[in-house]
């Protein structure tokens, strides 16, 4: 599929932060607010000009294969994106278009939601808070290793301790 673009999935962090800051006092529970959260509005598709185009390409032509091969999230993304990028192609402004050029366009649109699931906002929001990603929306791969880790440590302690076993914790 290509590269992440680090411009785009910070944008994506920040837009995310203020969806749960919009949904977040109306909601009962934190579960409540990232259902919520993901199914608010996003400014934009986050996804590049050339990923939506090499989805979307295929897919005027009637082929809908590598769509069929992805998850339902982004089946949503691109379908919502094929959507938006027919309305686009049928503008006057756009007539006689490639849709490369289109493409460019297309994704800066309004999308309809964020795309991602609940598990998947949770886990941004964690990596944000334990300094995972950093203010340039890179990932240092030193601290998600060191994350992961800890993040397998406290949960095998805690089956251990499920299953009447010692750990390092509670050896005392």
């Amino acid at each position: 599929m290509g590269k992440i673009d680090y411009r785009i999935s910070r944008q994506m962090q920040l837009d995310l932060r203020d969806a749960y800051i919009k949904v977040y006092s109306s909601c009962w529970s934190q579960q409540e607010a990232y259902e919520k959260m993901v199914k608010q509005p996003a400014p934009r598709y986050y996804v590049t000009a050339k990923q939506a185009y090499q989805i979307i390409s295929p897919m005027i032509k009637g082929d809908f294969g590598k769509l069929n091969k992805m998850k339902p999230a982004k089946q949503r993304l691109y379908l919502s994106l094929f959507e938006a990028t027919k309305e686009l192609i049928i503008k006057p402004t756009f007539f006689k278009k490639s849709l490369w050029f289109i493409m460019h366009f297309a994704v800066t649109q309004p999308a309809p939601e964020f795309f991602i699931g609940e598990e998947r906002a949770r886990q941004i929001r964690r990596w944000v808070m334990s300094g995972v990603l950093g203010n340039d929306g890179k990932v240092d791969d030193t601290k998600i290793n060191c994350y992961a880790k800890t993040r397998e440590t406290k949960r095998k302690q805690r089956e251990r301790k499920r299953n009447g076993l010692r750990t390092k914790c509670n050896e005392k």
